[in-house]
């Protein structure tokens, strides 16, 4: 039992960024999943870009006052600015630090929120955006405590960063009520600078165009962007990367300044994507292509575009470059070789129909949100028979589901089985997660997982059920009764997989 007890203490050991965010986290009293958060939200951890709105490294700091500021990070740690974009343990303290101050004025005292009450940080998180406008700190803000209410598995340097789905309840804060939406397939429209875009009124018959882009940054610094009057530049939609959100931000009707080559824009809708064209693995997902393709589909029907690459190009393909401005590959490079143009078009022609999706979650022991994840645990569906195990962060994926509902089973040596569900996938990502308690062993001759439904139900992440004779799974900064004894170990820290960042690498973007 000691050996077993030793397995589950050493199971998916933190990585460095995690305790580095971990321990600014608490010395600073800001909760850790709404810093994680920034930085996910920001650059999906990747601390070496520089964005559209020229925010620099790992939380998008900028200098001056459009977005979160790198010079009051840097004064609350007493540092000078310029070793916050060298040094990415101090842009995570100085974030962690300014977030606290943030907070401390949201309470109007000297006492920052509650660290467990994540919604109470809203406020907080409004502030630090570095945003002017209520309906941009609204977006802003709502987007953070969207992915932590989603989750998201995302790949860093330092391996793999998992955040498990936490419940929150974000309905109670409410939306700006948007003006008309050329497309329902928008969820909002954040109006750009009237500084960056000409007022037309074209129609049918003036616009048979559409120019794909790469943003070269996040979906909030595309729109905070775009809202800046000094920024010259604008596009009609903005897609999110996690879930294919559309935002937007000029009229069709009028001709917006993203081309980079007028005639292209008198004639063109621009849609510009979130993320980095050298980084197409980590940005440009099945949701956003599906997003963008219903997009690019309901504008040509409405304006009559003709369906083919001629029509629909990338910036990269917009005529005109000339001494390092304008259109054209010598001046733009979006949306980049990663892009997928088949699949793009595939679905814009209705080839590629949505009939897969991806089930995913973490295996845990008793609490799915606090317990030691339990790496190598077996997981399976008996409904397709598929099975696997659970990576070294104690994550399973099951990719590329049919359309359907399932119940995921989970077994680990020592505890008892666990399910998860019923559960039906979409076109995202979907999660469920098992927590697994200390009990019977099923035993080498039990190694085949079972395929009945006897098993206790500890449900999904958006509600887990009570397991008789046991406590269930908290939220965060509850207790946990667990009635075995388990040794009392922690989670161990990972090796240090960088000592020395590697040099400022800056990808931009012109227009």
């Amino acid at each position: 039992m000691l050996s077993l007890l030793l397995g589950v203490c050493l199971a998916a050991p933190l990585t460095e960024l995690e305790q580095v965010m971990e321990q600014a986290a608490a010395k600073e009293g800001v909760p850790a999943p709404v810093l994680m958060a920034l930085a996910y939200e920001a650059s999906r951890f990747d601390p070496d870009v520089l964005s559209i709105s020229e925010g620099w490294g790992m939380f998008d700091l900028h200098e001056g006052d459009q977005g979160p500021s790198l010079e009051k990070a840097a004064a609350e740690l007493e540092v000078d600015p310029n070793l916050l974009i060298s040094d990415w343990k101090l842009s995570v303290e100085g974030t962690a630090a300014l977030l606290a101050s943030y907070g401390r004025l949201s309470t109007g005292g000297k006492e920052t929120p509650p660290v467990d009450d994540l919604l109470a940080w809203w406020d907080a998180v409004r502030a630090f955006s570095g945003r002017e406008e209520p309906v941009l700190q609204e977006q802003y803000t709502r987007y953070i405590f969207e992915s932590i209410n989603q989750g998201y598995i995302v790949q860093s340097r330092w391996g793999q960063v998992v955040q498990v789905p936490i419940p929150l309840n974000i309905v109670s804060h409410g939306m700006v009520p948007p003006p008309a939406l050329d497309s329902s397939l928008a969820a909002q429209f954040v109006q750009a600078c009237s500084d960056n875009y000409s007022n037309y009124s074209r129609g049918a018959g003036d616009i048979d165009m559409v120019v794909i882009h790469t943003v070269q940054g996040s979906y909030s610094s595309c729109y905070n962007w775009f809202a800046n009057c000094s920024a010259s530049a604008s596009a009609q939609y903005v897609v999110r990367s996690s879930d294919g959100e559309i935002t937007q931000m000029v009229s069709e009707a009028d001709v917006a300044w993203h081309a980079g080559h007028w005639d292209t824009n008198l004639r063109s809708v621009g849609i510009e994507h979130e993320g980095y064209i050298d980084d197409p693995g980590r940005w440009y997902t099945d949701a956003m292509y599906r997003s963008s393709a219903a997009l690019t589909l309901d504008i040509a029907t409405r304006q009559r575009v003709s369906i083919d690459r001629s029509h629909i190009i990338g910036h990269s393909e917009v005529p005109g470059c000339s001494g390092g401005s304008g259109g054209g590959s010598g001046c733009h490079t979006d949306p980049g070789s990663g892009w997928d143009w088949d699949y793009y078009m595939d679905l814009i022609n209705g080839a590629t129909n949505t009939t897969t999706g991806e089930l995913v979650g973490v295996v845990a022991d008793s609490d799915i949100y606090n317990g030691t994840r339990l790496v190598g645990a077996t997981v399976w569906i008996p409904e397709t028979g598929d099975s696997t195990t659970t990576d070294s962060s104690g994550v399973y994926h099951f990719p590329d589901l049919p359309f359907g509902t399932y119940t995921i089973h989970a077994s680990y040596p020592g505890f008892a089985e666990g399910t998860c569900g019923p559960k039906t996938t979409s076109a995202s990502q979907d999660w469920c997660s098992i927590a697994l308690y200390p009990g019977e062993d099923p035993g080498p001759e039990d190694s085949n997982p079972p395929t009945d439904d006897s098993a206790a139900t500890t449900g999904d992440d958006s509600g887990v059920d009570e397991v008789p004779g046991r406590s269930p799974p908290h939220i965060p900064g509850t207790p946990v009764v667990i009635d075995e004894v388990k040794g009392g170990c922690t989670t161990g820290a990972g090796p240090l997989l960088f000592g020395l960042l590697i040099p400022l690498f800056l990808r931009r973007k012109q227009f």
